[in-house]
C-alpha cells in the first residue's frame, strides 16, 4: 500500500502541489489531469529527483524518507521525456539500466529478452537508438521501467506517439503486469486508462479534486450529459452556448452530444456518461481547444 499524505510543492510563488493525498493498493491507477496540473511534479517526488516542501510517503505501513535507496530500488520508472545515449544499441541501453539497478546479469538477460518480444522490438535490438523512431524509443523506455520487477511501477504519458495496434498492446501488457504491484499512469488521455484502471486521482492546478473508482467519476456528469437532434443553423448555436463533444451525421440527420449542467433543448435527452464526459467536465477551462 503506497499513502500519500498531504504532500506540498511550490517554485516560487506556483504552487504545483497543494495538500496532495491519495492511497493505492495493488493494481493500476490514473493520474489524470491537463499539462501543469501536477502529474510530472508528483512522479519526480515519488522517484526522489525534487524535494518535496512537506507532506508525507508511506509504503506498506513504512515512513519513507529524503534519499530513501531502499525505496528506490522498488520503483520502475518512465519519465515523460528522457535522453537516450544514441549510439547505444537497444540491448546496450537495457544492459546498462539493468546495471544501474542492480540486476543479477542471469535474471537481467532473461527479462531483457522477454520484454524485447513481447514489446515487438526483439528483431532490433541491435540497432542504435538513433535509428529508432518516436514509438519505438517509447516502448524501450517502458520496457526499463518494468527491469528488475519493482512494486511501484509508475509511467508517465506511456502511450505518446503510439499507433493504435502499439496502444492497444501497451495497455494490455500494463493490465497483466498490475497483479502484486502498483502502477500509476500519469495522462490526459481517457483512452489510457479506461477499461484497466481501478482507480483514478484527477490533479487540477496542484489540488485533488477527484479521488475514487473509475465509475464514480464517470457519474459525477451524470446529468450533464446530452443528446440533441438538430440542423445547420440549430448546431450552430449550441455550439456558441455550450461544449459540444461530438457530432454524428447519418442519413441526413444531425445529431450532438454535449455537456450542459441544465436540459440544453425542448428535445434534448439525457445521455450516459461516459470517463471521458466528465473529465470535459472537470477540466473544460484548461481544454477550449477540445471543442469542436
Amino acid at each position: 500500500m503506497l499513502e500519500i499524505n498531504g504532500i506540498r510543492k511550490s517554485y516560487g510563488k506556483i504552487q504545483a502541489l497543494c495538500d496532495f493525498s491519495c492511497r493505492m493498493g495493488e493494481g493500476v491507477y490514473g493520474l489524470l489531469g491537463p499539462n501543469g496540473s501536477g502529474k510530472t511534479t508528483f512522479m519526480n517526488i515519488l522517484t526522489d529527483n525534487i524535494r518535496r516542501d512537506g507532506g508525507e510517503i508511506l509504503f506498506d505501513g513504512e515512513k519513507i524518507k529524503r534519499e530513501d535507496g531502499q525505496f528506490r530500488a522498488r520503483i520502475g520508472y518512465m519519465p515523460q521525456y528522457c535522453e537516450m545515449i544514441p549510439a547505444f544499441s537497444c540491448l546496450d541501453f537495457l544492459r546498462y539500466m539493468a546495471v544501474l539497478k542492480g540486476i543479477d546479469r542471469k535474471a537481467a538477460s532473461a527479462q531483457i529478452d522477454s520484454l524485447l518480444e513481447k514489446f515487438e522490438l526483439d528483431d532490433v535490438k541491435d540497432r542504435r537508438i538513433s535509428s529508432f523512431s518516436g514509438g519505438m524509443k517509447q516502448r524501450l523506455m517502458l520496457i526499463q521501467a518494468f527491469l528488475g520487477e519493482p512494486k511501484i511501477v509508475l509511467l508517465d504519458e506511456p502511450t505518446a506517439g503510439l499507433d493504435p495496434k502499439q496502444r492497444v498492446l501497451v495497455k494490455n501488457f500494463i493490465a497483466e503486469q498490475s497483479f502484486g504491484r502498483t502502477i500509476l499512469l500519469a495522462t490526459h488521455i481517457i483512452g489510457d486508462i479506461e477499461h484497466i484502471a481501478n482507480g483514478v486521482i484527477c490533479l487540477k492546478k496542484g489540488k485533488t479534486v477527484f479521488c475514487g473508482e473509475p465509475n464514480a467519476l464517470a457519474e459525477t456528469a451524470r446529468g450533464s450529459v446530452w443528446s440533441c437532434a438538430v440542423d445547420g443553423d440549430a448546431l450552430r448555436d449550441l455550439k456558441a452556448r455550450f461544449r459540444v463533444i461530438a457530432i454524428n451525421s447519418e442519413g441526413g440527420k444531425t445529431s450532438c452530444r454535449l455537456l450542459s449542467h441544465a436540459k440544453p433543448t425542448e428535445t434534448a435527452a439525457e445521455a450516459e456518461p461516459t470517463l471521458e464526459d466528465a473529465y470535459l467536465l472537470l477540466y473544460g477551462d484548461e481544454h477550449e481547444t477540445d471543442r469542436v
